[in-house]
């Protein structure tokens, strides 16, 4: 994902891992933001040439740092272990596609009702991206595909999602300057969420309202 850049994260390989470490982490007991702070320092420490002994030390030090309890500095550790013996996959355990449906359905219902609080909310965003992942992935399988129409207008919501979580701040720029941009976004919505079969422009809902100096990777921290 875009927003995980800032922590120097930019191949598919570790996008697979920050699911694991975050996954392991909500194991454990720790907080999304406690997973955040640790991404933040693992950018900040971790170098090729590090010696694996002295990186387990100063993490020690900065859970410390951080008032994390032992049993939860130990389990990263040993949630670190796990993924570098076995691989990522022995800590994930992906949802049911019923589960990912519920997902999808709460982060719509939110963007529709509380744009404000969806944006605010980095782990319920990435939760609804990957459920809608996995869900395009099994749909052909349980011969459940969507409608056409329906494709397209997921397609197109996720074509503007990403627009607003341009990191650079050039995507929301265009998503507020362009009002047939947002209109569009509001009736996919529409119909995705509500079941419309068509949102005339007068009937169309207002398009989510995010403050244009919002920064989705800021609210990260």
């Amino acid at each position: 994902m875009h927003r995980y850049r800032e922590f120097g994260l930019m191949s598919e390989q570790d996008d697979v891992l920050r699911r694991a470490f975050r996954d392991g982490f909500k194991r454990a007991g720790l907080s999304f933001a406690q997973f955040l702070d640790a991404l933040a320092w693992y950018r900040d420490h971790a170098r090729p040439a590090a010696d694996e002994a002295q990186l387990a030390d100063a993490f020690a030090r900065f859970a410390a740092d951080n008032g994390w309890p032992a049993e939860q500095r130990d389990g990263v550790l040993d949630l670190y272990r796990t993924i570098r013996d076995d691989g990522p996959a022995a800590v994930m355990q992906a949802p049911r596609p019923d589960e990912d449906r519920a997902s999808v359905a709460r982060a719509d219902e939110l963007l529709r009702n509380d744009p404000a609080r969806y944006w605010g909310d980095i782990e319920l965003q990435d939760a609804a991206f990957e459920a809608r992942e996995r869900l395009d992935g099994v749909a052909p399988a349980e011969g459940t595909a969507p409608p056409p129409k329906a494709s397209r207008d997921r397609r197109r919501i996720e074509e503007i999602a990403v627009l607003l979580r341009d990191p650079s701040g050039d995507g929301q720029r265009r998503y507020w300057a362009d009002a047939g941009l947002r209109t569009d976004y509001a009736q996919a919505l529409a119909r995705v969420h509500g079941g419309i079969d068509s949102a005339k422009g007068e009937g169309a809902p207002s398009s989510p309202a995010m403050p244009e100096d919002v920064s989705i990777a800021t609210a990260a921290t």
